[in-house]
Order: C-alpha cells, then sequence, then structure tokens
C-alpha cells in the first residue's frame, strides 16, 4: 500500500530511505525493486533518480544514517570540552546510552535484520562494504579513548583495540534482546547486562 502523500515540502529523500527500509527488511533487498519504493513512496520511478542514482546507492544512504554511521557523529563533538566537562566514565556511559537508545529504534533494528539475512551476499555482490562502515566506527570511537589517554585517564592500550572491547559484547547483547526475541524485548534485563558490561569494562581499563 503507497504512503499517504504529504505536502509539497515533504522530504522526499527521507521518505525514499525510509520506504527503501521497510521493503528491504520485508522483502530483502535483491527482493525490492526500484519500482516498490516509488510505489510505496507514492511518486513516479523516475523521480527516486533525482535523489539516488540506483538502489545500491538508497542502501548506501541508509548506512550512512543508520547503523555504523551513526558512528560519524563523534567527528562533531569536542571529546576534550566534555572529558573536561562531565569526566571520563560519564563521557563513556553517555556514548553507550546514546547507542543503545538507537538499537531500540525501529529503524535500527530493521536495519540490523537485513545486515544479518543479507550481509554476506551483499558484500559479494559488490553491493555494500559493510567491513568498511565497521572500520570507520572503530576509527572515530576510538578517537575518544585517544581522548582519555592524552589525559592519563586510561591505562596504556592501544585505542582501536579498545572499541572492540567495549563493542563486542554489547552487540552480543543488542542480538539477545533487541534481535533475537520472538515478542516484546526485555528492555530491563537489557539494560542490566549494558551497565554490567560498562562497570566491568572501565574496571579493566581505568587509572582510577
Amino acid at each position: 500500500m503507497a504512503r499517504p502523500k504529504k505536502s509539497e515540502e515533504r522530504d522526499t529523500r527521507q521518505d525514499i530511505l525510509e520506504a527503501a527500509l521497510d521493503l528491504f527488511a520485508q522483502d530483502g533487498f535483491f527482493g525490492t525493486s526500484m519500482r516498490a519504493i516509488a510505489r510505496e513512496v507514492g511518486v513516479r520511478e523516475s523521480a527516486l533518480y533525482h535523489h539516488f542514482s540506483s538502489k545500491d546507492a538508497i542502501l548506501e544512504g541508509l548506512m550512512q544514517s543508520l547503523g555504523p554511521g551513526q558512528a560519524r557523529k563523534l567527528v562533531d563533538l569536542d571529546i576534550g570540552a566534555l572529558l573536561d566537562a562531565m569526566g571520563p566514565r560519564e563521557v563513556l556511559e553517555s556514548l553507550v546510552q546514546a547507542m543503545i537508545t538507537l538499537w531500540t529504534m525501529p529503524g535500527e533494528q530493521k536495519l540490523l535484520r537485513l545486515m544479518m539475512s543479507e550481509g554476506h551476499r551483499l558484500g559479494v555482490n559488490q553491493v555494500l562494504n559493510l567491513p568498511r562502515y565497521m572500520r570507520e566506527a572503530r576509527t572515530h570511537l576510538a578517537r575518544v579513548f585517544e581522548a582519555m589517554q592524552a589525559r592519563k585517564q586510561l591505562k596504556k592500550a592501544d585505542p582501536y583495540a579498545l572499541t572492540l572491547e567495549l563493542m563486542g559484547p554489547l552487540m552480543m547483547l543488542r542480538v539477545m534482546y533487541l534481535v533475537m526475541p520472538k515478542g516484546p524485548p526485555d528492555l530491563k534485563g537489557f539494560h542490566a547486562e549494558v551497565k554490567a558490561h560498562l562497570d566491568f569494562f572501565w574496571s579493566a581499563v581505568s587509572k582510577t
């Protein structure tokens, strides 16, 4: 069913991304056509090409605004000022909390399910270089640990390696609590396990 038409000022690009994500999650990337996306948005198929050159480009657009692409927001943060104002533990807690809040959003869950079900095929067919996005996300997060080390707030360790130590268990908890359950997720249990991991991680890397 096509989406209701909005005003002339509507953000057609965002409409396309949202419609495509719904269809990708429902029918898979390879099972979704540009025509189907246009029908879902309520525009002519030719209108899609004013915003995206191809279906691959739509998926790239989703990856830039969701998933690992969210880590690009760290570039705009003054990490040093945040550390001075809040302290290292509080900054890390704030970043993790923002991350897991995003993970509970429907769009993020749909994208993760798509990556889990079709990620390998997308890579083989050279549609999406998911490892590149993951490496970029780790690089952005590593800047936070670098800033902490510059202030002698962390033990000596490779900042890039620390991103894996922090994120690996969090991603496992994400799958367990937000992706695998058939019913409503146990958010209370999820947050409790996230806090326990963050406590353990901080006790292992902090100098204080």
